[in-house]
């Protein structure tokens, strides 16, 4: 059986490339033939798109796009490259208006992990909700999520049709599980984001294959989301602490005295600057997720913004017992976390996860 996942899988944001990768591993694991839907997105696309200098409309724009322009086009390209060697992609790339000849070439259609339900961040496109598949027993999400605690009255009539018509539904968090509750009146199964289906062998099998030089000295890993100055001081007072140094992965165009900025790491790289960290200070859901991958002491902190991600983190760290790892000025308070205890957790759930989609690619239909 050949099956099509569809999800954030061409950008430069280190979670949505890694879950992309991670749900198609898992699925070719099981036994079937995988590939990602090279599908390209508008809004997606021209959010991860290399502003030229003639299009910058101000000042600013030119002077951010000048500092930033060719550390991101060596990002792109060490994500392409990670694409080439790790990511089987469909033979070719398909677009809102022929999207739907995939219906000649896949079984099943898995639509995960990222804010795929996000109609905001997609600009308003249903194509993540598998409009265009022919058949509503081919349609299956996985650890899917909406990326808002409440649908926006303007897509509540979209996101309820379309969701209506699934087979089945996994989400990746209790606030879309309340969602498709309000919506549709029906309970689904909440699931493991896809990189958490996967063991630290699995991610060691990518990280051996990095070409990076070797790190010998502690340091604490610094990966944030937006720069803030309070988690920035707190990894400050924990290096000094712990006699560490700091490595701090970044984009921006400004640079934080007294680390080191990390501007182009590829996937790869991420991935070996979090395993080889001797504690990890993160904003980033998947930074808690690869924290736990790999066995680390880490410290979290919510955004205080109004329109937030928070529940992703706060799901996983509640499911696992870890919500007391957020950050705190009183270092006495923290205790080295026990991971016998959280890995007895965590491999029950990812069992029951991998089991829910093992389920849902079993299931017979017509297919005529």
């Amino acid at each position: 059986m050949k099956i099509g996942t569809l999800t954030y899988h061409d950008t430069t944001n280190y979670g949505a490339v890694l879950q992309a990768y991670a749900l198609q591993k898992k699925i070719n694991d099981l036994g079937y033939d995988c590939e990602i839907i090279d599908y390209k997105c508008d809004a997606i696309t021209q959010r991860y798109k290399i502003k030229k200098l003639s299009e910058c409309k101000n000042l600013k724009q030119l002077v951010k796009s000048i500092l930033t322009n060719r550390n991101s086009k060596i990002l792109k390209n060490k994500f392409k490259n990670f694409e080439k060697n790790y990511q089987k992609l469909s033979s070719k790339s398909y677009y809102k208006s022929d999207i739907i000849d995939t219906n000649r070439i896949y079984d099943k259609f898995v639509v995960g992990s990222d804010q795929v339900w996000n109609l905001e961040l997609s600009g308003e496109d249903a194509t993540y909700f598998l409009d265009f598949v022919d058949s509503d027993e081919k349609k299956l999400s996985y650890a899917a999520s909406f990326g808002y605690s409440k649908v926006p009255d303007k897509y509540l009539d979209i996101t309820k049709e379309n969701l209506s018509k699934f087979n089945n539904i996994l989400v990746r968090e209790e606030q879309g599980k309340k969602i498709v509750k309000n919506l549709l009146n029906r309970d689904v199964e909440i699931t493991l984001d896809p990189t958490l289906l996967l063991n630290s062998s699995d991610w060691n099998n990518i990280i051996d294959k990095t070409n990076i030089e070797n790190i010998n000295y502690d340091y604490i890993l610094l990966y944030i989301i937006a720069p803030n100055n309070d988690i920035i001081e707190f990894a400050r007072k924990l290096a000094k602490k712990k006699n560490c140094k700091i490595i701090y992965i970044n984009h921006s165009y400004k640079n934080v005295i007294g680390v080191k900025n990390v501007k182009t790491a590829g996937p790869d790289e991420f991935l070996y600057y979090l395993k080889n960290a001797k504690y990890i200070v993160t904003t980033s859901f998947h930074g808690v997720a690869f924290s736990i991958n790999f066995k680390k002491q880490f410290f979290y902190a919510l955004s205080k913004e109004t329109n937030n991600f928070n529940s992703r983190i706060e799901n996983l760290v509640n499911l696992l017992g870890l919500e007391d790892r957020t950050i705190d000025k009183d270092f006495s308070k923290y205790k080295t976390i026990n991971y016998e205890n959280v890995y007895s957790k965590l491999d029950e759930q990812r069992t029951l996860s991998q089991n829910e989609l093992r389920k849902e690619l079993v299931k017979k239909y017509d297919k005529k």
